[in-house]
């Protein structure tokens, strides 16, 4: 039995799918009942649960023997993993597979990434086999900037620094591998696409997919920062990923692997293919 906990999300719900097409025993952790009836349909089982109320887990890791574990950026999210993962260990589950992310260390001076590194290291000592996912950013957020619909722009503090984005259907499958197959225990996945870009490449692959002009328009962190928040993103979240945007600015994020190609036996999806598949979404 899979269990996954964050399979209502980009990621998660690419990893639902894979696993109902796989055919697979698997219980999904939904935190209300919106989501039940389109999860059952695939043939898998529901669980109610939040992952703030630890005692809401409990009883759905019974039986479970591989845990997909990704929650929600929040001030508390390692407090939260490390609690679902001390249950797992309880509940028997054999292995865990955890979704972090891309560049994550002690010496960051970003919040989340902190709360990444908490998460990643109790996970090493727990005395469960484990696979951890440090995937790049991924198309599917292109698909939630307004900007590109709205404005035929993209906005950012990222300058020319180039990042390895990568299909979130590439991140599942790695996802998948490690959750049912041997030889995955105990690594660390850095998962990229094939080539780094930059904003303003991107901006110009969807210009050509679309027929329409997109630019990418460079702004001050503190610009970037107060559009996230007008837009309803937490400050301190803003913050952080006005943080992460002077990372990649600096180079810091344009690093590429062959994790998806190793582990899953195929070439990752491209940008442009990934553009053409969902070209009426950006228009």
């Amino acid at each position: 039995m899979i269990m996954v906990i964050g399979g209502t999300g980009k990621i998660g719900g690419e990893l639902v799918k894979q696993i109902a097409q796989a055919k697979l025993k698997a219980r999904i952790l939904v935190r209300s009942g919106e989501n039940v009836e389109a999860i059952q349909k695939l043939g898998l089982e529901t669980a109610l649960g939040d992952v703030s109320k630890i005692e809401t887990i409990k009883a759905a890791l019974q039986g479970v023997e591989s845990l997909f574990l990704l929650t929600a950026p929040s001030l508390n999210m390692a407090d939260i993993e490390i609690a679902i993962m001390d249950e797992a260990k309880k509940a028997g589950v054999k292995k865990i597979v955890l979704q972090s992310a891309m560049g994550v260390n002690f010496q960051s001076a970003q919040t989340i990434v902190h709360e990444h590194a908490e998460s990643q290291e109790y996970l090493k000592k727990l005395g469960v086999p484990f696979t951890i996912l440090q995937p790049s950013s991924f198309f599917q957020n292109f698909l939630a900037l307004k900007s590109i619909n709205k404005q035929g722009a993209i906005y950012g503090n990222y300058k020319d620094g180039k990042m390895g984005f990568v299909d979130a259907k590439d991140i599942a499958s790695v996802a998948l591998a490690a959750l049912t197959q041997t030889g995955h225990e105990g690594k660390t996945y850095v998962i990229t696409g094939n080539e780094a870009l930059t904003y303003g490449e991107v901006a110009s692959k969807v210009s050509r997919a679309t027929g329409k002009t997109v630019k990418y328009i460079n702004v001050s962190t503190d610009e970037a920062v107060k559009g996230m928040v007008d837009n309803g993103t937490p400050e301190w979240l803003s913050m952080d990923l006005g943080k992460s945007g002077e990372r990649l600015a600096a180079g810091d994020m344009r690093e590429i692997t062959d994790v998806v190609q190793k582990v899953t036996h195929q070439k990752p999806i491209t940008i442009d293919q990934f553009l053409t598949d969902n070209v009426e979404a950006f228009k």
